[in-house]
């Protein structure tokens, strides 16, 4: 996925109309569909639409477009919830622990948490084994000052996350 040209603050939210949020949920559902087809559904003319989902990507509210891949499909056997707990919490560590996970291609997602974990990631390997190995290297480094790690491994995935709900608005 290509990184937004601007990223947004979570404090900075961007005015969205009633077409904007058509428009997004329109690519939310279909990414694939053609700037005719998307005009023609949010009712607006090829050129208007195009300029509006170009405003959306400089904005940084399209993050950027994507495919959906079965996990299992590219030998990612293992899904694992991961809740990090830093031993270590000082700025260099956190840093250093950072860069290293969002680094990992294993790591598909990170999060900075509040509660019991410092982060939270989720981590696909082909076997169990392959985990293991990705975890006890994380703990047995010092550098990256971790407590521990506490897995969750995922059995059965009910709903996917495939984006964010696009709130109705009637203007």
């Amino acid at each position: 996925m290509k990184p937004p040209s601007k990223l947004l603050s979570r404090s900075v939210k961007p005015s969205l109309d009633r077409i904007d949020l058509m428009i997004l949920d329109a690519l939310r559902d279909h990414g694939r569909i053609t700037y005719q087809a998307l005009s023609e559904r949010v009712g607006l003319s090829a050129r208007p639409c195009l300029e509006r989902v170009r405003r959306l990507e400089q904005k940084g509210v399209i993050r950027g477009y994507t495919a959906l891949i079965e996990p299992s499909a590219l030998g990612h056997d293992i899904i694992a919830l991961a809740g990090i707990s830093m031993r270590d919490p000082s700025t260099g560590t956190r840093q250093r622990l950072e860069r290293a996970l969002t680094a990992n291609p294993a790591v598909i997602e990170l999060q900075v948490v509040n509660g019991e974990y410092d982060y939270i990631a989720r981590i696909v390997a082909p076997t169990l084994a392959a985990y293991e190995a990705l975890t006890e290297a994380y703990l047995a480094d010092p550098g990256f000052g971790i407590g521990r790690i506490h897995t969750t491994f995922v059995l059965k995935t009910l709903k996917d996350f495939e984006g964010f709900p696009v709130p109705d608005r009637q203007d």
